[in-house]
Formats: C-alpha cells, structure tokens, sequence
C-alpha cells in the first residue's frame, strides 16, 4: 500500500514538473523563430517585363541580369548587403587571368595555407608545393581551393592585403558602390560583404576575359603531380554544369558556388541561349534547397522575354566632316569626307524595350585628320537603353584623303598668314577711316554751333554800348550819322575861328585831352563837346573851364554818370544802361 502511495506521489511530481518545463521553456522556443522572422525586411520586388507578376523565389536576394547589355530583368532584395562566401573567387581568378602569367610556378607559402581559414575548403596543398599558374586558376575555380587563393594573392602582389587593397580597387572601377573584401577567398569576416548588384557587374566584367570564361565553365581538371604530392583531379562544385547531376543545366556555361553559415548558400550563373546571354546571382539560402532551383526558375524566365528588334536603320544616317592637318600648332583644312552607317543595329532585346526608349548616339569626332580610306571605320553609332549600350555600328567614310606634304603644308601656312594679314589690314583701315570721320563729324558740328555764339556776344556788347536807348524800349532804333552838310555846324568867330579852337588856344589844352591824360586810357576815341548854340533845349553851354571840368569828373560819383554825346543827349546810369 505504501509502495502504492510513493509510485503515485512520485507520477505527480513528475507530471507537476513537466507542466512547469512546458510552460516556461516551450512558448519561448517556439516563439523564437516568429521574433527572427518580424526583424527582417520586407521584400522589394521588381519585374521589368510584367510589373504585377512576381516568381516563386525562396532566396533572400537574387537577380536576372542580360549579360551583353547589364540590362536589369528580374530582382528581388539586390541591393541588400550580404555575406558572399566563395562566389568571392570570381573576383579573384578575374584577377589572376587578366595579370598573371599561365606558365608561372606557383609557390604555397606556410601564411597561404595558415590564412585559408579553419575548416575552409581545398585541395590539400603544403607549404613549399609547387604547381602551375594556370592550374592554380583551376583549383581557385573549381574546387575552391581557399589555400590557392592565398598563393595566387602573394604571386601577384607580394602579400595577401596587397592583393585585398586590389581587389577593393578594382569593383570600385567596375561601378559597385556596396561591395569590400577582406580576403581573396570569402572566409566570413563582418568586413567582407557585398550585394546582387556588385556580383553581377563582377561577373559581367569577368566573363569576357576569355580564359576565365573557359576555366569556370570546366567540369573536370587534372593537376600533375607536384614536388610534393601526387596527381589531383579536380570537379567542378556547381552542379548546374555537371550532366550526371539532378540540377544540371542544358545552357549553364559557367558558375561558382559558395557556402558558410553566415552567409547561407550562394550561387552564381551564367547561360546562354538562342544567342541571349544570362547572368543570375542568388544569395542567402539558408536552407540550402533553393539555391539552384531559384536559378533554374530566373534562367527560364529571362530567355522568354526577349525579341528581335531593329534599333537603328543606316539609312537615317549621312553625314560630312571636316578633314584637318595640324602643321606648325596650326590645323589646316585639307577636304571633306561623306560618311554613313556600315548597316543598321538589330538586336534581341527584352519586349518592354520599346523603340521610343532607345536613344541613338553617334561616337565620331568634329574634325577627322588624315589619311582617311573609303571604307574603313572612323567611328561608331551606339544604341542605348538608358545608361546600358544595346548594340552598335561602324561608320565608314566613303571616300579617300591624303594627307598633304610638308611643303604642301608650309606653301598652305604661307597662303593662310597672308589671307590673315589682308583681312587685319582691311579692318584697320576700316577702323582708322571711322576714326578719321568722327573728328571730322564732330569739328563740323562745333563749327555749326559756334557762329551763334559768337554773333548773340557781339549784339550784347551793341547793347551795352548804345547811349541811346530810351528807358522802357527792349530794341532803341540805331543812331544814323548825320549827312555831310546836313549836321549841327559850327560857329566860326569874327576872326575866323571857331568858339572851340579859341578855348584850346586860351588853355593850351583842351578838357577832352586832361580827361584821357588823367584816366590813362589813350586808346578810346575823343568825343568832341558840341559848338555853341548846338545844344538841346533845356541845355545851356558851360559858361567857363570851371564848369567844364566839373562835368566832365562826374565820372566819379558812385553813380557814374556818361558826359553828353555829340548831339547833347544826356547819358543815363550804367545800371539803367545794362538793364
């Protein structure tokens, strides 16, 4: 009964402790994946040929890319920064062909084998082995050999950073602007990241190296025995290329796979087909399961969007160029040259590439120099969608110039300073005779105006001079001189002479002349006083030199008054004159 009792007891316990457990570290774990899911971002989608239609695409980043024209098909989160892992290599062996030499040894340093990071993959290279160039290429390809990577870093730039700091350089050149490298393998490092974008770009500037396009496109390798091991055959990782595989490919020409836990699975492509060529990049399949069947599902779809298409029609294009020489820092034209198009631009190109959405550019020069054959290329005529060249055609001249002599060339020199110095002496003369009748225009004008003046000067002193203008007339009649016979007379004495020579004789001089003497001024004429009984009514003659000399100083009263002119008009004031 009591062993009854403490089965019993302990069953509850048990089931009180299970209760517990379920209820305090269950709900967390099965809420953790919910947490992880909400943190992520969502996705942006972008389908060029049909908008609102959208793949079944299980990676958290992919795109389809036309790899003649870089023209975006398909994408989806391509410009999220990403983990790489090995796709990293096609950087690396895009280096390696484009730099190294095939026929070089490759040398496996003890740092290339110690840097290719723990549990990376290889081919088991040693410090000290030896292998070709080329097949170290292979290995990097194929086999992604993380060791050869370091090795073929040290050939070509001394040091694996040297080789890091080149390859950062050399996306930079191809246009990636979300892409660093830490290492020349794809080891995780929090510093070694990139995007869809980048790879593709990358890929598409790897691919048209020749050799590279044919080593990342071999299954199977061999690699001869080396100093240190025996021989190595190598295959190919991506199983897009190999025919015994589920996931092989009919129009996959090359690609590179990679894998670490950070990064998920990555995976490159490139295929053609019908003359179209295709690049997809998928990355971060955490799952491992979609890697090639996303790729397969883009390639599918990028070879259904396309159609031929004319671009551009030579016959819209005619044109005539200059055709210059240079001599002495100077061009001289030698002739002209017609050009037109080779023939017209006709492309395959995706359906939602319309005729209005290409631009046609011309790539020529001004000015062609010489000598220029019939037929041959002096220039292209380019196709653009957007910034992504679509296709393109020669332009061809369709005549001949020859280039002149150098005597040719001084005779044209000597023709061409004499033209200059004709024109420039022609525009000074131009310029000086302008001149010339300027001043003229300007002193005949002065001469036009200046004779009034003159005249409007001279009627103002006949005014200031006329004594007899009577008060409140603006314009007093001119004083006429008086006819020979007709004037006042004068009295002549008894003895034959007159009043006036008497009283010269008695004074010995005369008023008149005591006046100038005294004033200083010789130059004025001597008014002559009016003989006696020839004065106006109301005027009587001086009776004696007293009275004579007391007129005649009246010039110096403040008032200043004029003496009596001839006829014995009495002078008014100065200032009653002026007004």
């Amino acid at each position: 009964m009591n062993n009854k009792i403490s089965a019993y007891n302990f069953i509850t316990f048990l089931t009180c402790l299970t209760i517990f457990f379920s209820i305090n570290f269950t709900l967390p774990v099965s809420a953790e994946p919910q947490t992880e899911t909400t943190t992520e971002a969502p996705s942006v989608i972008n389908n060029y040929a049909e908008p609102s239609k959208q793949l079944e695409i299980g990676s958290r980043a992919c795109i389809l890319v036309d790899a003649e024209t870089g023209v975006v098909l398909y994408e989806k989160n391509s410009r999220e920064r990403l983990y790489p892992a090995s796709i990293t290599k096609i950087l690396t062996g895009y280096i390696a062909c484009e730099e190294g030499n095939f026929d070089d040894t490759l040398t496996v340093s003890q740092n290339a084998v110690d840097t290719m990071g723990e549990g990376g993959s290889n081919i088991g290279l040693v410090p000290g082995e030896e292998i070709s160039f080329e097949d170290g290429i292979y290995a990097v390809m194929l086999e992604s050999a993380n060791e050869v990577c370091g090795a073929i870093a040290e050939h070509l730039s001394g040091s694996i950073p040297a080789f890091v700091e080149k390859m950062n350089a050399k996306v930079k050149e191809l246009g990636c602007t979300d892409t660093h490298f830490a290492n020349p393998h794809g080891f995780h490092d929090p510093n070694h990241y990139t995007n869809c974008y980048d790879m593709s770009l990358i890929t598409r500037a790897a691919i048209k190296n020749p050799d590279f396009d044919q080593i990342w496109g071999t299954v199977s390798h061999n690699i001869p025995a080396t100093n240190k091991n025996v021989e190595r055959y190598l295959h190919h990782k991506d199983k897009m290329l190999r025919p015994t595989s589920d996931y092989y490919y009919e129009y996959a020409v090359g690609g590179k796979t990679g894998f670490h836990d950070d990064a998920g699975h990555t995976l490159v492509t490139y295929a053609e087909k019908d003359g179209i060529g295709l690049i997809t990049v998928v990355m971060k399949d955490d799952s491992g399961k979609y890697t090639y069947s996303d790729t397969k599902t883009l390639m599918d779809y990028g070879f259904t969007l396309y159609h031929d298409a004319e671009l551009f029609n030579a016959d819209s294009y005619h044109k005539n160029v200059p055709v210059v020489q240079e001599y002495n820092g100077n061009e001289y034209n030698v002739g002209a040259v017609d050009l037109s198009a080779a023939n017209s631009i006709t492309a395959k190109v995706p359906n939602f590439i319309t005729q209005d959405k290409i631009t046609i550019k011309p790539d020529i020069a001004e000015k062609l120099n010489p000598p220029i054959e019939a037929g041959t290329a002096v220039g292209k005529i380019n196709a653009y969608y957007n910034d992504n060249l679509l296709g393109s055609v020669d332009i061809l001249p369709l005549g001949s110039v020859e280039a002149l002599t150098e005597k040719q060339l001084s005779f044209m020199e000597l023709k061409t300073n004499a033209r200059r110095f004709i024109i420039f002496s022609g525009k000074l003369f131009i310029v000086v005779f302008a001149l010339v009748i300027l001043v003229l225009l300007i002193d005949f004008i002065r001469k036009l105006f200046r004779p009034k003046k003159k005249k409007r000067k001279k009627k103002k002193k006949k005014k200031r001079k006329n004594p007899n203008r009577p008060s409140g007339s603006s314009n007093p009649p001119k004083k006429k001189r008086p006819a020979n016979g007709t004037g006042p007379q004068k009295k002549k004495s008894s003895s034959g002479n007159t009043a006036e020579h008497k009283r010269k004789s008695s004074s010995g001089n005369t008023a008149e002349h005591k006046r100038k003497s005294s004033s200083g001024n010789n130059d004025k004429p001597k008014k002559k006083r009016p003989a006696p009984g020839q004065y106006p009514e109301g005027r009587r003659e001086p009776q004696n030199t007293d009275e004579l000399h007391r007129r005649t100083k009246s010039k110096t009263n403040a008032t200043r008054t004029y003496n009596d002119d001839i006829y014995g008009v009495p002078m008014r004031r100065r200032s009653q004159h002026r007004k």
